[in-house]
């Protein structure tokens, strides 16, 4: 019971109060500052996957392009490309 009355006395005093609602403050607003920067990390997640599948699926196609065009080709036009 002597330690419940020394925790009581502890908040009574109004410095340790406000120091302790000023700490649950902080940590409320770090966690909703984290919570944010999750949601952004995801969202930029998302964003460059769908990036990189779009920049490899047009590499596929410029790759297609490019067979069928040295297909198209001749040696000689080929090799005149090539020095270019």
């Amino acid at each position: 019971m002597n330690v419940m009355k020394k925790i009581k006395s502890m908040f009574a005093d109004k410095k340790l109060k406000l120091a302790f609602r000023t700490i649950k403050t902080d940590m409320e607003l770090i966690q909703e500052n984290h919570n944010a920067l999750k949601g952004s990390v995801n969202e930029w997640v998302i964003f460059l996957d769908q990036e990189n599948r779009d920049l490899k699926m047009r590499v596929r196609e410029l790759e297609k392009k490019l067979d069928a065009l040295e297909n198209s080709l001749d040696e000689k036009e080929l090799a005149m490309l090539r020095g270019l």
